[in-house]
Formats: structure tokens, C-alpha cells, sequence
């Protein structure tokens, strides 16, 4: 009667964790229930796995959202989803300083939009022929789902001086089905793109979206670099929003001496003289407001432990 007591305790107390109403379940019900719960549990933990970033390779300082926002920044890419009919369904912020477009404000456009009319049906036809699909309880995603294109993508923003300035873009992702486009599709109200205008008889997959990420071909860095004088004691670094090094040049070591593996992904802040912090975010806050500033002079720690005067 004690162990049998006992058994009943713990039946309820396990009714209470998963019952999702009051209704009271009887004893198998709960049992039921349970290995229900434990199986879906193993199944997403299994496919979180497929996703995880591997800790023997990213810094333990970072985190894997800052991990994930440094490399694609440092790569020049962005992460973009768009379903088969062209509908951007997510763009993540890294797409900003490429290509000048807000992420809110491509989930009101479609990939069509964006890219060079001559690249629509070489576009389309990837849609209507698909490499073999993921589920969306899939796990094993190999090199065989993949699918690389190119794609010609405009320039957007304010400041652009071309308005047909074009960036070629490499694609690199796969194809799945996603259960919850409908209800996104039902909401969008954005007109069908004129490739499928022309094309009445093409029927693409309503559930089949893409996923993957765009690298933009002609590096960023080259682009805004500013040709420099290698008899000047000076050297390039870049930076995310949060001050974070994102790169620096092979003219940094000799004067910081630091490699640059050494900084990336720290803070430039861990290196500023405290009595210049202020200065130094004032200049911050006007880089952000203006897009461009010239900072006062600070002192930067070096790799030897010594104080030296610079200024960006």
C-alpha cells in the first residue's frame, strides 16, 4: 500500500507538469502523455543539434548570436528566407550595410524586387526544379540539400548614388517545406511578380521556401578602402555597431602588437585609457548619428603593456 501511494504521488505530480487543462487524466492517459512528450523533447533536441555552433572552434566568450552577427559581417553576408514565389519571409540585419535595405522593409517585398530582371527566370527555373527538399523534422542536412546560385541584387538606401546599382550576390542554402507559410502568405498582400505573369503555366510549391545565406562577391572592405600611403604609420580595422573588431589589417601588429586572430570579436573599449572613455564615446554616439567622424586622440593599451597615442 506504501509503494502503491507512492506511485500515485508521483502519477499526479506528473499530471500536474504536463496537463495542459484541468480535466484530470487517468494513469495511463498520463503515462501516455509523458512518453509523447519525452519523444517530441529527443526529436527537437536532436534537430537543435544540426544547428548548434560547435564550442571547439567559437571563442567561449561569445555568444552564438554575437558569434553568428560577427562571421557574417566579417564574410560580407547576410542570412535571407524567401519562399518559392518570391515572398521575403526573414532578412537578417547584416543585409543593412551591404545592400541599404532595412530587413522590416524587405518583409514587404519579394526576391524579384531586388534582383536584375535578367536573372528572373534563371531564378523562377531553381524554383520549379528544387534539389531534394528538407522537412521540417529533418536532421540530416549534408552537402547533397544544397544549392548554390547567383543572383544580381539593386542597392538600396537613401545615400545610393546609382539607382540601378547592381551587387552580384552568392546564394548558398536549401530547400524546405514549411507548415506555417500559409498563414504568412495569407497576410501578404504583395502582387504576383511579373515573371509569373508571363509565365501562367509555372507552378512552384506554395510550402517550399528557401533558406540560406547571400555573400556579396566584391568584398566591402576593398570598396570603402581609401587608397593610404604604406610610409604612414596607420593601419585599417573594422568594427560592428557594438565597437566589436570584425577585422584589422597586417600593418596593426607592428604598431598595437597584437595579431589580428588576438582581437576579433573583442571590444575596442578593452583597450581605451579609462580617462578617454568619455571622449571616445562621444565620438561613438556621433559616428552613429552622422556615419562618419574623425575621433579625438586617445591612448590604446598594446599587446606589451605599454600606452600609445592614436586617432580614428
Amino acid at each position: 500500500k506504501k509503494r502503491r501511494d507512492q506511485f500515485n504521488t508521483l502519477v499526479n505530480d506528473l499530471s500536474a507538469l504536463i496537463s495542459t487543462s484541468n480535466r484530470k487524466m487517468d494513469k495511463s492517459t498520463v503515462l501516455k502523455s509523458t512518453i509523447a512528450f519525452l519523444k517530441h523533447h529527443n526529436e527537437a533536441t536532436d534537430r537543435s543539434k544540426v544547428f548548434e555552433i560547435q564550442q571547439d572552434w567559437k571563442p567561449t566568450f561569445l555568444t552564438n548570436d554575437e558569434f553568428t552577427h560577427l562571421m557574417l559581417e566579417s564574410l560580407d553576408g547576410f542570412i535571407i528566407v524567401f519562399s518559392g514565389i518570391g515572398s521575403i519571409c526573414y532578412a537578417s540585419e547584416s543585409i543593412t550595410p551591404l545592400l541599404g535595405y532595412l530587413p522590416s522593409d524587405l518583409v514587404n517585398m519579394t526576391i524579384f524586387d531586388l534582383t536584375y530582371e535578367m536573372d528572373h527566370e534563371s531564378l523562377l527555373n531553381i524554383f520549379l526544379n528544387p534539389k531534394p527538399v528538407i522537412e521540417p523534422l529533418q536532421t540530416d542536412i549534408n552537402s547533397s540539400n544544397q544549392i548554390t546560385f547567383y543572383l544580381h541584387l539593386r542597392r538600396g538606401g537613401i545615400d545610393k548614388v546609382d539607382a540601378n546599382a547592381y551587387e552580384l550576390v552568392k546564394f548558398v542554402g536549401y530547400f524546405r517545406n514549411d507548415v506555417n507559410l500559409d498563414s504568412i502568405q495569407s497576410q501578404n498582400t504583395l502582387a504576383l511578380p511579373r515573371i509569373f505573369q508571363m509565365n501562367p503555366s509555372a507552378e512552384v510549391d506554395k510550402k517550399l521556401i528557401f533558406v540560406g545565406t547571400g555573400r556579396i562577391q566584391t568584398p566591402q572592405l576593398i570598396r570603402e578602402m581609401s587608397a593610404i600611403d604604406p610610409t604612414c604609420n596607420e593601419f585599417i580595422s573594422k568594427h560592428s555597431m557594438e565597437w566589436k573588431f570584425l577585422f584589422l589589417d597586417h600593418r596593426a601588429p607592428p604598431i598595437i602588437g597584437y595579431m589580428p586572430f588576438e582581437v576579433l570579436g573583442t571590444s575596442g573599449y578593452d583597450y581605451y585609457h579609462f580617462d578617454d572613455l568619455d571622449s571616445i564615446v562621444a565620438c561613438h554616439e556621433e559616428l552613429m548619428q552622422k556615419g562618419e567622424c574623425k575621433s579625438c586622440y586617445y591612448r590604446f593599451l598594446t599587446k606589451g603593456q605599454q600606452w600609445i597615442w592614436l586617432q580614428t
